[in-house]
């Protein structure tokens, strides 16, 4: 395996251990640095190990957000077979927020740029299951809110009906009240009427 022809050197990578990141991959793991909002991120990093004069350089083709991919219920090795099957799994990265994108004792790595497929097909994926996913927030959203209209619907009703159960309840306290006071008076009124009877025929009766 050769190197690399065109790369770009970040940081100073000298030493025993040399990292070469392909450029797909790189542009995924800053992704993830810059959407998520909690680190470290654990990636799985796929690609070669090549052992050359003492030097250990490693080549990375493809990445992989583990926590990502375990709530999409597949580990690392399932993402090997289906994506990167040409590709071992060598080794992982935590990203951090303010820290360097690739750590590394000698502080530098090399980017190189080749066509790349197994990782652009990936990124695809990911780019439709964040798709997928931002439709069925969507979709839930739309619901919820619809069953809320439902909800705030079904209450106005019962509140409604609440209010007429109420004002005829009201209009027939009214009326009761209205009639007992009539049945009062009536019995009132005839009280008197029997007493002012008694009293004229009293009357009538002692003075001839």
């Amino acid at each position: 395996m050769k190197l690399p022809e065109f790369v770009k050197r970040i940081g100073t990578a000298e030493g025993e251990c040399r990292v070469y990141i392909e450029d797909y991959v790189y542009t995924y793991l800053n992704e993830l640095r810059e959407k998520k909002k909690i680190f470290p991120l654990r990636a799985a990093l796929f690609g070669h190990v090549l052992k050359k004069e003492g030097k250990c350089i490693y080549f990375v083709y493809g990445a992989a957000s583990v926590i990502d991919e375990m709530e999409n219920g597949r580990d690392e090795e399932q993402v090997r077979r289906e994506f990167f099957h040409d590709y071992d799994l060598i080794g992982y990265v935590n990203i951090c927020k303010d820290k360097q994108l690739i750590p590394d004792k000698n502080k530098g790595y090399y980017i190189f740029y080749e066509t790349n497929e197994a990782m652009q097909n990936y990124l695809v994926s990911c780019y439709k299951r964040e798709n997928c996913q931002a439709q069925d927030r969507a979709e839930a959203l739309k619901s919820h809110r619809k069953r809320h209209r439902y909800s705030m619907s079904n209450c106005n009703l019962k509140l409604k009906g609440e209010m007429l159960r109420r004002f005829f309840y009201g209009v027939g306290i009214l009326l009761l009240a209205t009639a007992v006071t009539a049945i009062n008076d009536y019995e009132r009124m005839h009280g008197f009427t029997e007493t002012a009877c008694r009293a004229v025929s009293f009357a009538e009766t002692t003075h001839p």
